[in-house]
């Protein structure tokens, strides 16, 4: 009988304990789930005030670089970079500049509108973004020798891990005239640099 009682308390007890465990991990799982929902919110919400703030930096940069390259003027060109470029090339990176005007043959005439882009780089479940980039490329950069070129630019707004790249990191110009006698001629694997210059280096973005 004692044996019988004990046996229907011990399984009341093990019953009680389950369903009450049970439902401390439901709660648990609706709290996480509110948690990530508010985390995703934020981000969102960080996302949205980022975008404008993103086109117009990409419009100013693009328009910046544009007037510098159009005067020739290294010292502009090189107070744009952001510490990370400026330290990566040190007493190079005014020469670095001079070699990219004389690479550009002639003087600029005309260019379509400067075309602006914005993306978010990384994001982490734990921080949300982490890394934001913006971009402005001008293209049809036309010159008095009628040779066309067109010009990329690539910037950070957010960059958590290394603030020294947040501004204008990279400058890259592409002598169209070049890349488009490889591409009728069917080349391939081609050297990017046998048609083009670049200003900067872009650190390994990895989505987590």
């Amino acid at each position: 009988m004692y044996k019988r009682l004990i046996a229907v308390m011990i399984a009341a007890v093990l019953f009680t304990s389950c369903a009450f465990t049970e439902t401390v991990n439901k709660k648990i799982e609706k709290v996480k789930e509110k948690v990530n929902e508010i985390k995703k919110e934020v981000s969102e919400k960080i996302e949205d005030d980022l975008t404008p703030t993103n086109i117009k930096l990409a419009k100013e940069l693009g328009q910046n670089v544009l007037t510098a390259i159009q005067n020739e003027d290294v010292d502009a060109l090189a107070d744009l970079f952001c510490q990370y470029t400026v330290e990566e090339y040190g007493d190079d990176l005014k020469p670095e500049i001079q070699n990219l005007y004389d690479y550009i043959d002639g003087k600029i005439v005309s260019h379509d509108e400067i075309k602006t882009r914005e993306a978010v780089g990384r994001t982490t479940e734990k921080d949300g973004i982490v890394i934001y980039s913006y971009n402005a490329t001008i293209e049809n950069v036309i010159t008095d020798k009628g040779n066309k070129y067109l010009i990329g630019c690539r910037g950070y707004s957010v960059y958590k891990e290394n603030p020294k790249l947040v501004g204008f990191v990279r400058l890259y110009v592409q002598d169209e005239n070049k890349y488009d006698l490889l591409h009728q001629n069917h080349e391939t694997g081609v050297d990017p640099s046998k048609f083009s210059y670049q200003i900067g280096h872009l650190p390994e973005e990895k989505n987590e």
